[in-house]
């Protein structure tokens, strides 16, 4: 009975071993996936900057697919579905995200202002305080909250956040001169607290330094276009300003206050007597 070489035993599992992997997995399939999802990602990327957002839209859901757990791709997706109007499939894309990193600080931001969109401010807030207990520096995130809360009524609550907003945005500014000059988000950031407190001129400034930065800033266009608006009506009337809500940006907004028609008819029969009477004298 022949007796079996210990030693040639470890080259033949090795062979085994060898010819299974060659056999069972296509060669760089793995890498393959990877790279395909990070080009879709990146063309998404390019879309997005171009405001292409449906086409962007399609890259993003091909990144998502090819490589599922790209938190990433998960959080550019909700931004996409955002972009779109499709809030309710932002949220999934965002939860997703975050089931995949719980410490997603800004998929946890993004998923309330999605819920914010869709009048979920109790919801928002709880999404914007796992932000921020995450990212106490996220300024973005306090802000959107301070929004939310005057969504819920609480006014209050609300204003003391936008002048926390301001004072981080300047603490910020004065510890890191040279990134300031460079973020258009944190002068945006402040323009919009500013503006939320009725502070029109010093908000227009920000905005101003943030298009500075960043010329093609939509959030800061609108939000100095707004603010202009409000300096302008309350320099013809200052009585007839009054602070709203706008239902898709959250921005102040002046508006005129109408007169009743009672009002008007009566003040036109009050110049209607007054020119007959005079007549009559004369």
């Amino acid at each position: 009975m022949g007796r079996e070489n210990p030693a040639g035993q470890p080259y033949l599992i090795l062979a085994l071993v060898i010819l299974s992997v060659v056999v069972l997995v296509p060669p760089g399939s793995a890498d393959t996936d990877t790279e395909t999802a990070a080009a879709h990602l990146l063309k998404g990327d390019d879309l997005m900057l171009r405001k292409m957002y449906h086409e962007a839209l399609i890259e993003y859901e091909a990144a998502v697919t090819g490589d599922p757990y790209n938190t990433i791709a998960w959080n550019r997706l909700g931004v996409a579905h955002m972009r779109t109007g499709r809030n309710e499939d932002a949220v999934l894309a965002f939860e997703r995200a975050i089931e995949l990193d719980p410490y997603y600080s800004e998929a946890w931001t993004n998923m309330g202002d999605s819920l914010a969109m869709l009048g979920e401010y109790q919801e928002a807030i709880r999404a914007y305080d796992r932000a921020l207990g995450i990212n106490q520096r996220d300024i973005y995130a306090l802000l959107r909250k301070g929004m939310s809360l005057q969504e819920t009524g609480d006014s209050t609550g609300a204003m003391e956040i936008y002048q926390e907003v301001i004072r981080l945005a300047d603490l910020e500014m004065r510890k890191h001169p040279n990134y300031a000059s460079f973020d258009a988000d944190i002068w945006t950031n402040k323009g919009d607290a500013l503006s939320r407190l009725g502070r029109y001129e010093e908000a227009v400034a920000a905005y101003d330094t943030a298009l500075g930065i960043n010329p093609k800033f939509e959030r800061a266009e609108q939000g100095r276009i707004k603010a202009m608006d409000a300096i302008l009506l309350s320099r013809s009337n200052p009585e007839l300003v009054v602070r709203v809500t706008d239902e898709n940006t959250s921005q102040p907004l002046p508006t005129i206050v109408p007169l009743s028609g009672t009002l008007v008819l009566g003040a036109l029969v009050s110049a209607g007597a007054l020119m007959i009477l005079l007549h009559r004298k004369s």
